[in-house]
């Protein structure tokens, strides 16, 4: 092994000061810098102005504190205040900090310059204040509300950075923290109220940190995901209208939303939201009565697409916890399937009775704990991904959380297993608040009052029942073909088919938005039921190629201990001959 060269030692040792000289460099000397870097003079976050500015952005272009607030920059007038701060130097007058009011149209100087954006950034946005002046912050402010957020609120002030810096308030990492700083704040939000007069909520940015969206920015790198300003806009920002909800959301699910467009649910939902403009604070309830399960949607004052069911802040991964009437146990869309025939079919005798024996013992243990209902069925949502045979090990340390097998984890997230609950930390009151999945029995009723037949619960059904049969019969067919080839056949065409039923499955996750088992949903559930039947055949194939081959090893064992016996018999006997 070769050696490292002292030189290396030596520059290994500079480099973290060059590295920190290169984030900080210093600044030109000027009257501002001079003076506000005395800590005789400053102290506090005053003292920091200017080692706060040496990474700021317009430091990084050459600008300084006279460019923004303007005085004579010349260091020899940095003890002499009154010269330091004219308000008649030629080409920079002082005009000092900004007033809360005045701080968009202080950025604006430049920001709304095309030519002096142009020096810096050719093509450059030059539309930010007077976007601003459109949002609702804004819109306050002009009528005099100082608390509304500005440019410095969500940029800072003398230690901007760029937004693709990760370290800047707007990077798309902490756009959610930085609006949540006011958003989230139950007091500053106190006395502010929705359109409709009810309060405004500070739970967004707690339900968007348990979102799909916050899992794919923070634990999948994801810096496309969407965050506030993705909804809600940057400088215009406001919330989206009840008519355009959609298609903020189709910019990234088109296939969804064109679905659900051309679907006859959206129809019906249109029309039920110009019922409830009128509703006033009974919502669902000025036309539902009890048992009718819309009579309990008291808070609900529109219904929009994609956010009906979705929500907002919360999106959370779509699962089959959304969809109506589900299982006693979530185990029972991979090993039940939608009859006892079908389960037969599905599982061998010995499997039966291994999953029989294990679903039973987990939810006595679930209900000796008190639990029942959807707590039960997220409870056992829970115990499913520490089963030792759905885990890498079966034994772990204190603590520690297995892995999941690699089968086993894509499968649950592809079928997209899941609970009826999330949980968050409320900020209003500080307690955990509990929201409810949007599931289609939270709408639809079996009897419903207004209505001839239950046509929303029985296709919501219909729906569920052809899902959960796709589910059960590939994830047999996927555990057949891992036994086999855990014996050493090649299931090379079983994990085929297994893959291809897997696809279908989620187009038909899809296409659950339009909100019919007749038309694209049932030809591709067709599809997938013939897929997912090859899948098993090849499966079971490849289970009795495995049993053909340990018949044949028995037989091969025993002709071999027979052809032992017998050499061992005759040496005995020329043994005995000779003597």
């Amino acid at each position: 092994m070769s050696r490292f060269h002292p030189m290396a030692w030596v520059l290994l040792a500079l480099f973290p000061a060059a590295l920190a000289n290169a984030q900080a460099p210093a600044l030109p000397a000027t009257s501002c810098t001079t003076c506000h870097s005395d800590t005789d003079l400053f102290e506090g976050a005053a003292a920091t102005l200017v080692s706060d500015f040496a990474n700021d952005v317009h430091a990084e272009i050459g600008l300084s504190c006279h460019d923004c607030h303007g005085g004579n920059p010349d260091p020899s007038l940095a003890d002499d205040m009154f010269a330091a701060k004219d308000e008649e130097q030629a080409e920079h007058p002082f005009v000092g900090a900004p007033e809360r009011t005045e701080i968009p149209a202080f950025c604006g100087r430049c920001h709304s310059d095309p030519v002096t954006m142009a020096r810096f950034k050719p093509g450059a946005r030059t539309d930010q204040e007077a976007l601003y002046w459109t949002s609702r912050h804004g819109k306050l402010l002009k009528q005099g509300d100082m608390e509304v957020a500005t440019c410095t609120d969500c940029h800072g002030v003398h230690g901007i950075r760029r937004p693709v810096d990760p370290l800047s308030t707007v990077h798309p990492k902490r756009v959610a923290e930085t609006c949540g700083g006011c958003h989230g704040d139950a007091q500053r939000m106190a006395g502010r109220t929705l359109p409709d007069g009810r309060p405004l909520p500070v739970d967004q940015l707690a339900r968007w940190t348990q979102s799909v969206h916050a899992e794919a920015m923070f634990k999948k790198e994801d810096l496309s995901a969407p965050t506030c300003n993705d909804c809600h806009g940057n400088h215009g920002a406001t919330p989206p209208g009840v008519g355009s909800v959609a298609f903020v959301c189709g910019q990234c699910h088109g296939r969804e939303a064109e679905l659900f467009r051309r679907s006859v649910k959206r129809d019906g939902l249109l029309a039920h939201g110009e019922l409830l403009a009128d509703a006033g604070t009974e919502g669902c309830a000025a036309c539902h009565e009890p048992p009718e399960p819309q009579a309990q949607l008291v808070d609900i004052r529109s219904l929009v697409e994609c956010e009906t069911c979705h929500g907002n802040h919360l999106v959370a991964r779509a699962s089959v916890a959304m969809l109506s009437p589900l299982p006693e146990v979530p185990c029972a869309f991979c090993h039940e399937g939608t009859s006892e025939a079908v389960h037969l079919a599905l599982e061998s005798e010995r499997g039966r009775q291994h999953y029989v024996q294990v679903r039973e013992e987990l939810v006595q243990e679930g209900k000796a704990a008190g639990l029942s209902g959807d707590a039960l069925f997220d409870w056992l949502v829970d115990q499913a991904l520490e089963l030792p045979f759905h885990t890498a090990s079966s034994e772990a340390e204190e603590g520690q959380t297995l892995p999941l097998r690699p089968e086993f984890a894509d499968l649950f997230r592809k079928f997209r297993i899941g609970k009826t609950t999330h949980r968050i930390i409320d900020p209003a009151t500080g307690k955990e608040a509990v929201i409810h999945v949007r599931r289609c029995s939270s709408c639809h009723a079996q009897e419903p009052q207004l209505a001839d037949a239950p046509v929303g619960l029985t296709t919501a059904e219909a729906l569920s029942s052809r899902m959960r049969e796709m589910t059960a019969l590939t994830a047999s067919a996927e555990r057949q073909a891992l036994s086999a080839r855990r014996g050493g056949v090649e299931t090379h065409e079983a994990l085929a088919d297994v893959e291809q039923a897997v696809a279908t499955q989620i187009r038909l996750e899809a296409l659950v938005h339009t909100f019919s088992t007749e038309g694209e949903f049932d030809q591709a559930y067709q599809e997938g039921i013939q897929q997912a039947n090859s899948a098993l055949d090849a499966g079971r194939r490849a289970l009795e190629e495995l049993g053909r081959r340990r018949k044949g090893l028995v037989v091969a064992l025993v002709l071999v201990l027979l052809a032992l016996v017998a050499l061992a018999l005759k040496i005995r006997q020329l043994s005995a001959g000779e003597e």
